[in-house]
């Protein structure tokens, strides 16, 4: 079954914020962070399966085994959130459409879920893009179509992002960690454009830290978010070292 093409009505709801430039999306990792960041003026924030995969399971993301126990731990972020919560889906946990479902009857405003699979290789682009247009349908206001080869093949992700665009992702969310980890700004500013116009205004970047990427003035036009993930657990590290190094030059 081919997906459906993107709906031709206007965007409403937490879509809408999208349609007027970049918005930052801070990374929580527990109820309390996520109502830090509502109360610091972010509009939307996103639980980073990073952060609760090294809270919960000592995992860089959240394992397949610990999804019952995730989807628990979501309900209670987006309960004691005042405003809208992203979730990361990981790769789907092995069906992007039921994770999608649960995790926005857990209360989820919207989801990013990936295109790679255990293995570490790509989902076929069509069968992944059938599936984030069944995602649509399961109350999500926000679906996040993650495309994760960029490090291998940029033209294939080019392809990729442009088809789950065309799919219904509401945002298109690159792998960017090469990228980042790699490139100056000025070569990021250059691999974002053409990301962009393949994207046709639904681009969201990511980074751990704002300074990875260059100054929000100076990004292509077509960027709707950026997800800055590492905001909450390495503040927490922070605060935690300078006050146990303040105890110790007592």
């Amino acid at each position: 079954m081919r997906p459906t093409a993107r709906p031709a009505d206007p965007p409403s709801g937490l879509r809408s914020a999208f349609t007027s430039g970049p918005v930052v999306v801070p990374g929580c990792h527990d109820p309390l962070s996520a109502r830090l960041a509502a109360e610091a003026g972010a509009a939307v924030v996103f639980l980073a399966g990073s952060a609760v995969g090294r809270a919960l399971f000592d995992q860089p993301s959240v394992p397949r085994y610990g999804a019952p126990t995730y989807l628990r731990y979501v309900e209670l972020v987006c309960r004691a959130s005042p405003v809208p919560v992203i979730v990361d889906g990981e790769d789907g946990f092995g069906d992007t459409v039921r994770t999608c479902a649960r995790l926005a009857a857990a209360g989820a405003a919207g989801v990013i879920v990936g295109d790679s699979r255990p293995d570490g290789g790509l989902r076929p682009a069509e069968a992944f893009a059938a599936e984030i247009a069944e995602a649509r349908r399961t109350g999500l206001q926000l679906v996040v179509a993650r495309a994760d080869g960029i490090a291998a093949d940029r033209p294939g992700t080019l392809a990729r992002v442009a088809r789950y665009r065309a799919a219904g992702a509401d945002l298109t969310l690159p792998l960017l960690t090469s990228v980042l980890r790699t490139e100056s700004h000025a070569e990021q500013l250059a691999t974002f454009a053409p990301l962009a116009g393949a994207a046709a205004g639904t681009l969201a970047l990511h980074a751990r830290r704002i300074d990875q990427l260059p100054p929000l003035s100076r990004l292509p036009a077509g960027i709707a978010a950026v997800f800055v993930t590492g905001i909450s657990v390495p503040t927490s590290t922070d605060h935690i070292t300078r006050v146990l190094s303040a105890r110790r030059g007592r």
